[in-house]
């Protein structure tokens, strides 16, 4: 299992950001969405405009996980304070979690998301995410580390429509944290 490093984006990463994003969501969904609907998805979600806003932000941190040679290998974005589609239960989103594909299997994943689970038990008392319906090797991996189904939403592309399942994890708030206001390196 390979070692990894994790900080915390700041708007000088928003290329970095950028390049990742568009790259990894390519390679886990090109099936989902027509090539032009795809591209228009990633220009929107990826813009600059919409990630300055972003990781300027208090509402969102967004992650980035370097292997030993610091190349960006993955990223996260978690939104705070957000509402549950299902129950509309308050907790930590985490919105995006992905890495390239050539980095499977070397435990970058379960790393990350360990490093996520600190970072949200001190805010909150809940962890949740969505995840395609059809990602039966993502829901897998997500009951295996504590997560559970709460229930499905619609989910559609273009080309299809595909749904999501909802999995939450419950978390120990931590009473003595205190924000920072520097979003710099933990």
């Amino acid at each position: 299992m390979g070692t990894l490093k994790i900080r915390i984006a700041s708007v000088s990463d928003l290329s970095t950001i950028q390049i990742i994003g568009r790259e990894t969501y390519r390679e886990h969904f090109p099936s989902i969405w027509s090539d032009d609907y795809l591209q228009e998805f990633l220009r929107q979600d990826f813009s600059k405009q919409s990630l300055q806003h972003s990781l300027s932000s208090p509402s969102h941190t967004w992650l980035i996980a370097q292997d030993t040679s610091d190349s960006v290998v993955g990223y996260a974005k978690l939104n705070w304070d957000r509402p549950e589609p299902i129950f509309n239960r308050v907790g930590t989103e985490l919105q995006k979690i992905y890495f390239r594909s050539c980095t499977t299997g070397q435990g970058y994943g379960g790393a990350l998301l360990e490093f996520i689970v600190d970072m949200a038990e001190k805010r909150s008392d809940m962890l949740w995410l969505d995840v395609l319906k059809s990602n039966l090797g993502a829901q897998r991996f997500y009951a295996s580390r504590g997560f559970h189904a709460m229930g499905e939403i619609p989910f559609n592309t273009d080309i299809s429509e595909i749904g999501m399942v909802v999995m939450a994890r419950p978390l120990t708030v931590d009473k003595s944290f205190k924000p920072n206001p520097l979003r710099g390196s933990p």
